[in-house]
């Protein structure tokens, strides 16, 4: 009976993705420079954002690059990819193995936050 029943938790472990697997994702452990925002496309006032698809291989390096969704804008669609190329990522894990893979980054082009405002002044009594 116990042989039959460690048989049946292996068979069940088999069928369905372990629990420890995960997707492959942007190493912030490296330094990733910030996105590239070109001055000319600043200078025009163009914004969007872009999706790039990265396939990325078991050794955390990008592999292949395409564009998912474009801004609308030639220039910063390059540089959204110029940027994922450059950036380290940690590989997908599947059944305890690192694994190629594809994910997908959303790169914003905008203009800068504003800066908070500096709190009131303390009132005098």
């Amino acid at each position: 009976m116990r042989r039959l029943a460690f048989a049946l938790l292996l068979m069940l472990g088999g069928i369905s993705p372990g629990l420890a697997d995960t997707m492959a994702k942007i190493d912030h452990a490296y330094p990733s420079p910030p996105p590239v925002y070109p001055d000319a496309a600043q200078d025009r006032g163009e914004q969007g954002d872009v999706l790039v698809e990265v396939q990325v291989g078991a050794n955390g390096r990008p592999r292949k690059i395409r564009l998912k969704q474009s801004s609308g804008f030639d220039d910063l669609d390059s540089a959204a990819i110029e940027s994922a190329a450059n950036w380290r990522y940690i590989p997908a894990i599947v059944d305890g193995d690192t694994s190629t893979s594809w994910m997908t980054v959303r790169i914003h082009y905008g203009p800068p936050p504003l800066p908070a405002p500096p709190p009131p002044a303390p009132a005098h009594k």
